[in-house]
């Protein structure tokens, strides 16, 4: 996923649950994303545009900015990015992906919410194990490299517990 399907998946979500405008996506992204990406208001206008094009959003004209709604079109799609591979989930990037597919995993039925966190729960472990092979005693680090690294490990497996909690919680019935 990147920058583009960022903006798709936050701007379908966002109006999948009420309409919508451009400013309101824009602070969505950047509270989901926990401030950790931000697009460029070009960019999400841009995106926002194409997706009114293709027939994914409407947009009713008011000022200063317009309000998008969902489309028939649109909840498809939205369904589609959430089953867009994430790249390196440990990664700014991938977080931030990991986080906005979260934010609107619940607007999709039951079944396919399990299968959105199995893929996720089997790339963070294969990040995990990428990681611990890649650099397990790396010289390169130093100690407090080697104690950072340690640190953002932690953190990865706490993400991996909480999302096989949340399919837990899904295989429950939830």
């Amino acid at each position: 996923m990147g920058a583009g399907d960022f903006i798709w998946l936050a701007a379908l979500g966002c109006a999948a649950r009420r309409a919508i405008d451009t400013e309101t996506i824009c602070q969505a992204i950047d509270t989901i994303s926990a401030g950790q990406w931000s697009p460029s208001g070009q960019l999400v206008c841009d995106c926002l545009d194409e997706m009114v094009r293709g027939g994914h959003l409407s947009a009713e004209p008011t000022r200063p900015d317009p309000v998008f709604a969902i489309t028939a079109a649109g909840r498809e799609t939205l369904s589609l990015m959430l089953s867009l591979p994430l790249d390196r989930p440990g990664a700014a990037l991938g977080q931030t992906g990991l986080r906005l597919k979260l934010a609107f995993l619940d607007l999709v039925d039951v079944a396919e919410r399990r299968r959105h966190l199995e893929t996720m729960i089997s790339t963070l472990e294969a990040e995990l194990k990428g990681r611990d092979q890649a650099c397990g005693d790396c010289q390169a680090l130093g100690c407090f490299g080697r104690m950072w690294r340690n640190h953002d490990l932690e953190h990865l497996h706490r993400d991996l517990a909480m999302l096989r909690k949340l399919a837990g919680f899904i295989a429950d019935g939830t």
